[in-house]
C-alpha cells in the first residue's frame, strides 16, 4: 500500500468517525435522516444522496435528498416512487452498485428535470432486520469504489441503530405523556367527588 493510499484510507476512515457521530447525535428522527443522507454524500464523495423511507405498504413514503438545489428539486415534480433501480432495492435490500445506471436493464428512467446522473450505490438500512429504508448515492467521478459501498454500508448500519433509538425514545415519550395524563386525570376525578363530599 503506498504512502498516499494509506494517507487516504485514514482520512476516509477518520470522516466516518465523524459521520458516525454526527448521526448518532440526532434529537429527532427528521433531522437524524437528514444527517444520515448528508454523511453518506459527503463519505462517498457523492455529488448527489437520497434517502427513501420505505411506508407500510412497502412503497417509498418519504424520500430526503441532498446536493440539489432546491428549484432543481421542483422541477423534478413528485416524489419518486420506488420503481426501477429504487424498487429493486426495496425488494432486494442488498448494496448494488453500477458505473452506469441507464446500462442497467432495471433503470426505469428519469423524470425530466433532474441533471444527468451515471454512477449509482444504493445501500439498505435495517432497523431490527427489516428494512427502513435506502441510501441511494449518484454521480462520483471515476464511479464508486468497493472501499466507498464498505463505508457507507458501515454509515448505514450506524443509521440503523440511531433510527431504532430514537423510535424506543419516542414511545417512552408517548407513554410517559399518557401515564402523566392519566394521573392528572384521577386526580382531577377525585377533587370533584372530595368537593361533592363535602
Amino acid at each position: 500500500m503506498s504512502d498516499h493510499h494509506a494517507a487516504d484510507s485514514a482520512e476516509r476512515q477518520g470522516r466516518l468517525l465523524d459521520a458516525v457521530r454526527a448521526v448518532s447525535s440526532g434529537l429527532s428522527l427528521p433531522e437524524t435522516l437528514r444527517r444520515i443522507v448528508g454523511a453518506a454524500r459527503e463519505l462517498a464523495d457523492a455529488r448527489f444522496a437520497a434517502l427513501g423511507v420505505i411506508g407500510p405498504d412497502g412503497a417509498l413514503a418519504d424520500f430526503i435528498s441532498d446536493g440539489m438545489e432546491p428549484d432543481t428539486i421542483r422541477a423534478i415534480g413528485n416524489l419518486p416512487e420506488g420503481h426501477g433501480l429504487l424498487g429493486v432495492l426495496i425488494h432486494e435490500p442488498r448494496p448494488l452498485r453500477l458505473p452506469e445506471i441507464g446500462a442497467d436493464p432495471r433503470s426505469y428512467g428519469f423524470p425530466a428535470g433532474p441533471p444527468p446522473m451515471h454512477s449509482f450505490l444504493g445501500v439498505p438500512i435495517l432497523v431490527r432486520d427489516r428494512v427502513f429504508g435506502n441510501l441511494y448515492l449518484t454521480e462520483k467521478d471515476g464511479g464508486f469504489t468497493e472501499e466507498d459501498e464498505t463505508l457507507v454500508e458501515f454509515l448505514a448500519l450506524t443509521a440503523g441503530s440511531a433510527v431504532s433509538t430514537l423510535r424506543l425514545q419516542e414511545r417512552l415519550r408517548r407513554a410517559a405523556l399518557l401515564e402523566e395524563r392519566e394521573r392528572i386525570a384521577l386526580a382531577s376525578a377525585g377533587d370533584v367527588h372530595g368537593d361533592v363530599a363535602i
